[in-house]
């Protein structure tokens, strides 16, 4: 009688036990706990009334759910109502029949089936203190789940504890906002998502699984929320939300150091008794990381100051008040009572208080929800589903997008990609769409067209991001293929690569089936795709298919890093012959990838370049070398290893702007010529000039030696004095070096017709380099130098005259590397008859009893510092000479110092070995740097813009 009863009545939804039974399907766990619930509804046996609300409430609409999940679920159901003797519904069994028909078991059999569930929640009046928009008071959130709950790998499926943390958190704000949150086990971020919303003041999410912490970020994203991996302390944006891998079992305590939570959250951390020291030790060592003052007792025994004990709420309930010691909250579901008290114990030794708050407040938790929702709106059993979560029956696949030029091995880094067991591949799905905007031709346009969709945003939104049954889904894209008129969630979601190769590789095989052009080649739209993706903060590797066929593996795990999936060893190698996968073009473009099996090493020489293609090298080229300087561990050169790239003395330098020729360029592209004199020989002049306050020191001084020089050379078609002073001056004012600046200024014989020696070769005329630095004086001017006398002499003027300041500096260099091996500032350069001339790099001065003393201009350049000293010293009513100096007077003098425009006047401390005066800077020296610093502050040729400013 009593299950006649029940059969008799229509169930209420808002009765306990059918809300467990909605949630149990829709959360679609194990379908043993779901069977339990339904018999628990129908008083102990699964009646046809329980059947027809299973229907009505969960089934109604089959699509929204995951077809493997409902079909083992069915014949659960139906094989427990039969083995009972009760009667199945006929439309229960007309749905199994369905799926039985439609779906076979081994296509749904990975591991990594993933499911998106949109978790909603309803805040009836007076069950939240969520302040919500008036017009709404619906929150939703999207995530990406995997269907095996315990499938740590991927990020576990929402548990019941983490519905019911995230309860609390949006029925009680106050306790999370404006705190700094740090979640322990995140899984898929929806405890995250909540902190966000109710805008605590930090919130960083944690996991110890990589694979987990990518599925996180990808949900983090999905919910428009932007993620830091290293997020400053203090942050306020209430958007910002910070994750990291925390392994339990190898994490230190500097590793957290710099974490101070005021909020510790876990959702079912409580699993596995192996995990369970690790995980206390990591809550011992966030919440007794202050034990301080704000640690205070709550009716005496909230805390513990003696040993730093606050305590930790599990179950997800809160009794509102305010704690100013850090707390964990941790919503855990008790399956195991000896694995419960085995956590208690733990927590015992590590002086965690624990403390069940869940009989001081009614549970707000979903069933609260659906009854008040009821109760006010009387809505039907969709509105109930909406309540909670919906299931979308295909999986959220993550896109990577591969960008190249056509002929750069993307069919066969498709094809190593297609090896994944994770992947499935798409061969440049954007084509019909191109010829159908574009009205290009190709053999196959009518072919293409009548079975490929060319609908471009059709394309982009139910194909590339449409739902599949893999993990990843990789796009090969030829950069030209991106047209005007695609949606911009093209670039904007998943993940992008950019794949490079040489125009030299390309180019001699791209006419088989079309004419190559620039627009064919499409590196132009491969910059701009960089540029973009680079703007949308999404900054893309890029691959040089060199790189893939010298060092496949290390290149693909590199790509595999970058992309944050997991490197398959099976991704180096595949069958040789035609791919399902190949796009109907194939017999025209593949045939000899289809005779591959890897990335096969280039030849050791190439073919020879067809010179038709000359021009359109010359286009080209310029473009891959702007992506290649992306490309990580680039080649050094074509022989040598890869080298780190050089920090930078002053790392401003990195990005200037360089006068050479008649034009300024970026740095990296500031070159000359291999037909430059100055690399046949070294066939140039120079002068080293200084910018202070606005001003070039001495440059007309420089200037009218750069001229003598040039003549001295027999430079023909030198530039005017105007027009080197106007290409200074625009090179400044680009730069914005208005202080503290260098300019290293080269005038070259020019560009040759030929290589050789003649002059009668340099037939275009001078090249002009102005190359601005930010350079403070290279020397340590306040403490001093230390030198060392080389053995290498200085030229005598019967070989190269040092009166012209050129560019063969060889004799210097050799010096300066005496110096180098010697660890010294600089190397002394003696003449020919053993006295002192000058240092590698600059002009020498001595003090002895009061007389300053300098070497003649014979063997060393007359520099226009040395000579603005000379003037400061005669100025300064000192005694001044210009005489043969020998090596024993600067070892026995009293002061000494070097000049040049670069250094500035630098005193000089000790010399091979033997200190100068006491080894500290003279008063001579400190004088004349002080008259020095006056006359640069005071004189200089104005740079026009500056003044004007």
């Amino acid at each position: 009688m009593a299950t006649a009863a029940v059969e008799e009545q229509e169930l209420d939804p808002s009765l306990p036990a059918c809300v467990n039974l909605i949630s149990a399907i829709l959360a679609m766990e194990p379908s043993d706990l779901v069977i339990s619930h339904a018999r628990a509804c129908g008083g102990g046996s699964i009646t046809e009334s329980v059947q027809k609300f299973i229907w009505d409430h969960c089934l109604s609409t089959p699509g929204d759910f995951y077809a493997p999940y409902l079909k083992i679920f069915l014949k659960k159901l139906i094989s427990e109502v039969e083995f009972d003797h009760g009667y199945v519904l006929d439309y229960l069994y007309e749905l199994y029949a369905q799926y039985m028909t439609s779906f076979k078991d081994d296509s749904f059999g990975k591991r990594d089936t993933r499911v998106c569930k949109r978790i909603s929640y309803i805040f009836p009046d007076g069950c939240s203190e969520l302040q919500s928009k008036q017009h709404s008071r619906a929150l939703v959130f999207t995530l990406q789940c995997s269907l095996n709950m315990l499938e740590g790998d991927t990020g576990c499926s929402i548990w019941p504890s983490s519905l019911f943390l995230s309860e609390l958190i949006l029925s009680h704000p106050k306790l999370f906002s404006n705190k700094s949150c740090f979640e322990i086990g995140s899984g898929v971020g929806l405890v995250g998502l909540c902190l966000a919303h109710v805008k605590a003041s930090k919130v960083i999410l944690s996991d110890g699984d990589l694979s987990t912490l990518a599925n996180m970020k990808f949900n983090l994203e999905l919910n428009h929320l932007n993620i830091e991996t290293d997020m400053p302390q203090g942050s306020e944006n209430p958007i910002m939300v910070k994750c990291m891998h925390l392994p339990w079992e190898s994490t230190s305590e500097s590793q957290l150091q710099d974490i101070v939570p005021d909020v510790v959250l876990g959702a079912d951390v409580i699993y596995d008794p192996v995990c369970l020291p690790h995980l206390v030790r990591v809550l011992a060592i966030l919440l007794n990381r202050t034990k301080s003052d704000s640690c205070k007792p709550e009716n005496g025994d909230a805390c513990d100051e003696s040993v730093g004990r606050c305590k930790v709420v599990y179950n997800g309930r809160a009794d509102g008040k305010s704690k100013e010691a850090p707390v964990a909250y941790i919503a855990y579901v008790i399956r195991n009572i000896e694995t419960f008290d085995y956590f208690l114990s733990l927590a015992k030794q590590a002086n965690l208080d624990i403390m069940d708050l869940s009989d001081s407040l009614k549970p707000l938790n979903l069933l609260r929800y659906m009854q008040s929702y009821n109760q006010t709106h009387q809505q039907s059993h969709g509105s109930i589903r909406s309540i909670r979560s919906e299931m979308v029956g295909s999986e959220i696949v993550e896109v990577i997008h591969s960008w190249s030029a056509p002929r750069s091995l993307s069919t066969s880094t498709m094809y190593s990609f297609a090896q994944r067991d994770d992947i499935e591949v798409l061969d440049e799905p954007l084509y019909a769409n191109f010829l159908r905007v574009t009205g290009l031709d190709r053999p196959y346009r009518k072919e293409l067209l009548s079975k490929m969709e060319s609908d471009g945003n059709k394309v982009v939104n139910d194909i590339i991001f449409g739902p599949g049954r893999m993990k990843y889904r990789y796009c090969k894209h030829i950069a030209k293929q991106r047209v005007p008129g695609l949606t911009n969630d093209l670039m904007k979601k998943g993940k992008h690569f950019i794949l490079i190769r040489n125009p030299l590789d390309i180019l001699p095989s791209f006419d088989k089936v079309v004419a190559p052009s620039f627009f064919e080649l499409g590196l132009a739209e491969l910059v701009c795709i960089y540029n973009e993706l680079r703007e949308l903060g999404k900054s893309p590797p890029v691959i040089d298919a060199a790189d893939l066929q010298q060092h496949p593996e290390a290149t693909l795990r590199g790509l595999c890093d970058d992309l944050e999936i997991p490197f398959q060893p099976t991704m180096l190698s595949w069958e040789e012959g035609p791919k399902s996968i190949d796009g109907l073009w194939a017999p025209w473009w593949y045939e000899s990838i289809h005779k591959s099996t890897c990335f096969n090493q280039a030849k050791r020489y190439p073919q020879t370049f067809p010179f038709s293609l000359y021009d359109l090298l010359e286009q080209s080229l310029p473009l891959y070398n702007m992506l290649r300087r992306h490309v990580k561990k680039k080649q050094s050169s074509l022989l040598s290893p890869p080298l780190p790239l050089p920090d930078l003395p002053v790392p401003t330098n990195e990005k200037i702007l360089v006068w050479v020729g008649d034009e300024i360029v970026p740095r990296d592209s500031a070159k000359v010529s291999v037909f430059d004199s100055v690399v046949q020989g070294g066939d140039s002049v120079w002068e080293g000039l200084r910018v202070y306050n606005g001003k070039i020191f001495k440059l007309e001084e420089h200037l009218d030696r750069m001229f003598d020089s040039a003549k001295a050379l027999a430079f023909e078609n030198v530039p005017t004095r105007d027009e080197i002073k106007d290409a200074i001056f625009r090179t400044l004012i680009r730069n914005g070096m208005f202080d503290n600046s260098h300019i290293r200024l080269s005038l070259t014989r020019g560009k040759k017709v030929t290589s050789g020696m003649s002059p009668a070769f340099n037939l275009y005329g001078c090249t002009l380099i102005v190359l601005a630095e930010w350079k403070p004086p290279v020397y340590d001017n306040t403490r001093g130098i230390v030198l060392v006398t080389a053995s290498t002499r200085r030229n005598s003027p019967n070989s190269l005259d040092s009166k012209i300041h050129h560019n063969n500096l060889l004799n210097n260099i050799l010096a300066k590397i005496e110096g180098n091996n010697a660890k010294v500032d600089d190397a002394i350069m003696l003449d020919k008859d053993g006295y002192v001339s000058e240092t590698n790099a600059t002009n020498i001065f001595i003090v002895k009893k009061g007389r300053v003393s300098t070497p003649h201009a014979d063997y060393c350049l007359p520099g226009i510092t040395r000579a603005t000293i000379m003037d400061l010293v005669v100025k300064e009513d000192l005694i001044l000479e210009e005489r043969r100096i020998s090596l024993s007077e600067v070892h026995t003098a009293d002061e000494m110092w070097t000049s040049g425009t670069m250094g500035e006047l630098s005193p000089v401390v000790k010399v091979d070995g033997r200190r100068i005066g006491d080894g500290e800077i003279g008063p001579v020296t400190k004088r004349l740097q002080d008259a020095y610093k006056n006359l640069t502050q005071q004189s200089g040729v104005p740079i026009p813009t500056y003044l004007a400013n």
